[in-house]
């Protein structure tokens, strides 16, 4: 069984690696699913400070993508 705390971080490293546009949107929305699910999960825990920020950046991260590599409009922000 794979540790909840790491359940994101998989779809969100392939979606890190994808270099294939097309396959690319498909990626990160997965990798959104995953860790909207494991804020879910957290819920309003004091707990997971760091895994918090670990997923702040991994958002930040998927919104570049979007952004630079799919075109979606930064007006969107």
């Amino acid at each position: 069984m794979s540790d909840s705390r790491s359940s994101w971080k998989q779809p969100y490293l392939d979606a890190l690696r994808e270099t294939d546009k097309k396959k690319l949107a498909k990626q990160v929305y997965a990798a959104e699913e995953a860790i909207l699910t494991r804020l879910h999960e957290m819920s309003d825990s004091a707990e997971h400070h760091e895994e918090r920020r670990e997923i702040q950046a991994a958002s930040a991260d998927l919104l570049a993508i979007q952004i630079n590599k799919l075109g979606w409009p930064a007006a969107l922000l």
